[in-house]
C-alpha cells in the first residue's frame, strides 16, 4: 500500500514557549492520537450489501470475516473459511514517538484499500482507501478536538 502521511498543523505556535520534554510529549501525543483516529477509521466496514445475504438454495454469498457461502440443497449452509479477516488485522505499530503507521498484513488488503490497487467492486461498495483515511483524518474536527483534549492535559 501507498505511504500515506497525516499532517499536524500549527506545531510551531502551540508549541511556542515549551521546554524539550514537553515539546516531544506533546508531539508524540499528536502522533498517536492521529494513528488511533486512522486505525479505527480504516477497520471500519461499509454497510453490508446484497453479496453479503444468504440466500436461499442454489445462492451464494460472502460471509464477512469467514468467506464464501452456499445455500445447500437439503436447506443447510456450505461454506470455505478463507476470510483473513481484514478488519481485525489493522495495527497500529509505533516505530518512535514521531513516526507510527497503520499496516495490515492481509494479502488481499490493497486491493480491498489500497489507493492504487482498489478493486472496483470495493470502490462501488463503499470501501475507503488508506489515501481517503488520511484525508478524513486530517479534516476531522473530532480528532482535532482530541488532539487538543490531550495537549490541555499533558500542558496543564
Amino acid at each position: 500500500m501507498a505511504k500515506n502521511i497525516i499532517r499536524v498543523e500549527g506545531i510551531p505556535l502551540a508549541f511556542r514557549g515549551l521546554n524539550p520534554v514537553q515539546i516531544a510529549l506533546a508531539a508524540s501525543t499528536m502522533v498517536a492520537v492521529n494513528a488511533v483516529a486512522a486505525r479505527i477509521r480504516i477497520a471500519t466496514y461499509p454497510p453490508e450489501t446484497e453479496a453479503n445475504i444468504p440466500k436461499p438454495y442454489p445462492g451464494r454469498w460472502y460471509q464477512r470475516l469467514w468467506g464464501p457461502r452456499w445455500a445447500l440443497k437439503d436447506g443447510g449452509i456450505g461454506g470455505a473459511n478463507t476470510s483473513e479477516q481484514l478488519q481485525y488485522s489493522w495495527n497500529r505499530f509505533v516505530i518512535n514517538p514521531l513516526e507510527q503507521h497503520v499496516i495490515s498484513h492481509v494479502s488481499y488488503a490493497s486491493l480491498v484499500q489500497g489507493a492504487d490497487d482498489q478493486m472496483d467492486v470495493h470502490k462501488r461498495h463503499g470501501w475507503h482507501t488508506e489515501e481517503q483515511v488520511v484525508d478524513e483524518v486530517n479534516s476531522d474536527k473530532a480528532v482535532d478536538a482530541a488532539i487538543m483534549a490531550a495537549l490541555n492535559k499533558i500542558l496543564v
